[in-house]
C-alpha cells in the first residue's frame, strides 16, 4: 500500500511540475481544506471555497501546465494525492525538511 501511495504521489507531482501551478494548487487545497471545516458552520462559505479550489486548480492546469486535471479521469487520485501532497508540503514549509520525493 505504501508503494502505491508513493507511486500515486510521484504521478501527481509530474502532473504539477510548473512552479506557478504548484503555488496555485497549494492555495487551492488550502481552500478545499478550509471548505471541509466550514461545512459544519456555513454552507455559503463552503461553496465559495470549493469554487476557489477548482478555479485555482484549473488555471494551474490549463494555463501553466497545459494538461487536464486528474479529477477529470481519476477523481480519487486527484483528491487523496492532492491532499497528501498539500499536507506534506505544509510540513516541509513549517519544518524546512524535505519529505516529498523529487
Amino acid at each position: 500500500m505504501r508503494e502505491k501511495i508513493r507511486s500515486d504521489l510521484v504521478h501527481y507531482q509530474r502532473a504539477h511540475s510548473n512552479k506557478w501551478n504548484q503555488v496555485l494548487h497549494y492555495f487551492a487545497f488550502l481552500f478545499a481544506f478550509l471548505a471541509w471545516i466550514f461545512l459544519f458552520f456555513n454552507l455559503y462559505v463552503t461553496i465559495v471555497l470549493a469554487l476557489l479550489h477548482y478555479l485555482f486548480s484549473w488555471i494551474g492546469h490549463f494555463y501553466f501546465e497545459g494538461n487536464k486535471p486528474a479529477s477529470f479521469k481519476r477523481p480519487w487520485l486527484g483528491f487523496y494525492a492532492g491532499f497528501t501532497w498539500f499536507f506534506l508540503r505544509s510540513f516541509e514549509l513549517v519544518t524546512g525538511r524535505r519529505v516529498l520525493p523529487k
